[in-house]
């Protein structure tokens, strides 16, 4: 399926919702992310997921861990908003690059960027770095740059994304913010899938932590479960 964004037409992925292999991310990593999100920030009080997806165990996860105020989604398509309301979470439908939709999200302390990251959102056929749309660099220039964002952009990178991937996008940004820095470079293993079932011990993301404070600590850490 494809939207168009300004003159530029994007080819969006999106759920097939009829099969069991729609990708969801899986409670161990969703739990390691509220760990570095206390130690790290403190008491962040409002968390935005942007390409969201059936965001329930984050919420759950968030609310349960952190005190959290306000936790809201953002996706493209009209079934997840639905999906999302069900579980009375917050949810708009919409593009995550019009500047427009964006704007509802730069007061927010944490804003989470994670686009699909394999074909039909299945959890197996991976994108590269590079192939991942909306771009990692078209969403920061936008959200950090257009935006004047503040807060703490998390990008939930493929497992495959390199060191290479992760200096080009951070040159990028600095080159329109000077005061954004790579806080941290945090490695998630898992041995579960996003349903639940178990699997062997895997490096599931790579995210990337992007804010104004501490500057540039370009921290690598790993979490496993247990």
């Amino acid at each position: 399926m494809r939207f168009v964004t300004g003159n530029v037409a994007m080819k969006y992925q999106l759920p097939d919702f009829s099969k069991k292999s729609f990708a969801q991310t899986n409670s161990q990593t969703i739990f390691q992310r509220a760990l570095l999100l206390k130690e790290l920030l403190s008491t962040p009080v409002s968390i935005a997921e942007l390409c969201c997806g059936d965001c329930s165990q984050q919420f759950q996860t968030y609310s349960k861990e952190l005190n959290l105020e306000r936790y809201c989604g953002l996706d493209i398509d009209p079934r997840v908003k639905k999906l999302n309301a069900a579980n009375s979470i917050e949810c708009v439908q919409g593009d995550v690059l019009d500047k427009k939709m964006l704007q509802l999200f730069t007061n927010f302390d944490v804003v989470f960027f994670g686009p699909p990251l394999s074909v039909n959102c299945d959890g197996h056929q991976l994108f590269s770095f590079s192939e991942v749309v909306p771009s990692y660099g078209d969403f920061a220039k936008l959200f950090l740059g257009g935006l004047n964002y503040q807060g703490t952009l998390i990008c939930i990178c493929p497992r495959t994304t390199t060191i290479g991937d992760i200096t080009q996008l951070h040159n990028q940004i600095r080159a329109y913010r000077k005061d954004i820095g790579l806080r941290l470079i945090h490695h998630s293993h898992s041995t579960m899938t996003g349903s639940g079932e178990e699997t062997e011990l895997r490096l599931k993301y790579k995210e990337l932590w992007f804010s104004i404070y501490p500057e540039n600590a370009w921290e690598i850490r790993e979490s496993k479960p247990g």
